[in-house]
C-alpha cells in the first residue's frame, strides 16, 4: 500500500507538472515563500513555510504556479481562484489546498484580502508520502475541520508560540484530510496510547518530534497525532507545554529562580518562548507569577 501510494503521488505530480509546462509560456512560477501582495510576516520551520500576505485593494493576478504545495486560508476580504479543474470563491475563514505546480489565476475582491499560506517543501512532502495518497486541489468552503486546523496554526504563528511538534501535528492532520485517505478511528483505547502518555510524562522537557514519538510506538505518526487529540482533548505539543509550565510553576513558587534557567530546565527553546507559552496558560508572565509567591506571602 505504501509503495502504491507513493507511485500514485509521483504520477499525479508529474501530470500536474506536464499540464503546467503546457501553459508555462503564459504563467509566472513563484518560488517557495514568494507571493503576489505584501508579506506581513514569514516563518520557516522543518520544511514548512508560513506566510501572511496582504492585498490592500482589489486586483487581478496573472496565471501562475507555485513551486511548493500549499494551503491558503483567507482571513479577511474576498478571493476567487480559477484553475484547470474548477473555480472557487473564497470568503473569510475558508481554505484551499494546492498541489505543487498547479496553474491557476486569481482575482482579489474590491476590498482587498488577507491570507495565511502554509507551504510544504518537497522534503517535507517526501517524509509523508509513505503515509498518504497524493493530495489534490481541495477548496474547503464549508468550514470543515480543515479550516479550524488552519486557524489554530495561524493563532500560534501570530502569537509566536508555535513549536516544531505542534506544526508537524497540525500539518500532518491537514494533509491527511486532503489526501483522499479514509480516516480510521480506534474503536477501543489502544495500548500504544498509554505508552505515548507515559513517554510524554517522562520526556516532556526534551525536544521531541512527531516522527520520533511515532517510531518509538511503532504507530503511523499522523494517526497517532489525531487519536491522541481526540482521546485527550489536546495535541501532544499542547500536553508537553502544559507539563513544562507546571514544572516552571513549581520552580518559581519554591524560590526566587532565574527565569532563563527555569526556561531551559523546563525544556523551552528560549526565555522568550517560555514567557509566551507561560502567559497563554496562566494569564501571567513568569516574573509576575514569581512575585506573587515571594512578595505577598509571609515567610515561614
Amino acid at each position: 500500500m505504501a509503495k502504491l501510494a507513493t507511485r500514485r503521488w509521483i504520477q499525479r505530480r508529474e501530470k500536474i507538472i506536464r499540464l503546467s509546462r503546457l501553459t508555462s509560456f503564459m504563467s509566472d512560477s513563484l518560488q517557495t515563500g514568494k507571493f503576489y501582495g505584501a508579506t506581513k510576516h514569514r516563518l520557516e520551520l522543518g520544511g514548512v513555510v508560513l506566510t501572511e500576505i496582504i492585498h490592500a485593494s482589489g486586483r487581478k493576478l496573472p496565471s501562475h504556479t507555485h513551486e511548493s504545495a500549499y494551503f491558503g486560508l483567507l482571513l479577511a476580504g474576498s478571493y476567487s481562484e480559477r484553475c484547470t479543474q474548477r473555480t472557487a470563491d473564497y470568503d473569510p475563514f475558508t481554505i484551499g489546498f494546492h498541489p505543487p505546480a498547479l496553474t491557476h489565476s486569481d482575482q482579489v475582491g474590491a476590498c482587498g484580502s488577507r491570507m495565511f499560506c502554509i507551504e510544504l517543501r518537497d522534503d517535507y512532502l517526501d517524509r509523508t508520502r509513505k503515509f498518504l495518497t497524493a493530495p489534490r486541489f481541495v477548496p474547503d468552503l464549508c468550514a470543515s475541520e480543515l479550516t479550524w486546523l488552519g486557524l489554530r496554526l495561524y493563532r500560534s504563528f501570530a502569537t509566536e508560540t508555535l513549536g516544531p511538534l505542534e506544526l508537524q501535528e497540525i500539518c500532518g492532520d491537514m494533509l491527511e484530510r486532503v489526501s483522499g485517505a479514509p480516516l480510521v478511528d480506534e474503536k477501543a483505547r489502544p495500548q500504544w496510547l498509554e505508552r505515548a502518555l507515559e513517554l510524554l510524562h517522562e520526556r516532556y522537557r526534551d525536544s521531541l518530534t512527531l516522527e520520533q514519538i511515532a517510531a518509538q510506538l511503532n504507530v503511523h505518526p499522523i494517526h497517532l497525532s489525531r487519536v491522541f487529540r481526540k482521546r485527550h482533548g489536546c495535541t501532544m505539543a499542547e500536553f508537553m507545554n502544559r507539563k513544562r509550565v507546571q514544572f516552571a510553576c513549581r520552580a518559581l513558587a519554591s524560590e526566587w529562580a532565574d527565569l532563563a534557567t527555569v526556561a531551559a530546565d523546563a525544556g523551552f527553546a528560549d526565555q522568550s518562548h517560555f514567557g509566551r507559552i507561560f502567559k497563554s496558560c496562566t494569564g501571567q508572565t513568569p516574573g509576575q507569577f514569581r512575585s506573587t509567591f515571594h512578595t505577598h506571602l509571609p515567610l515561614v
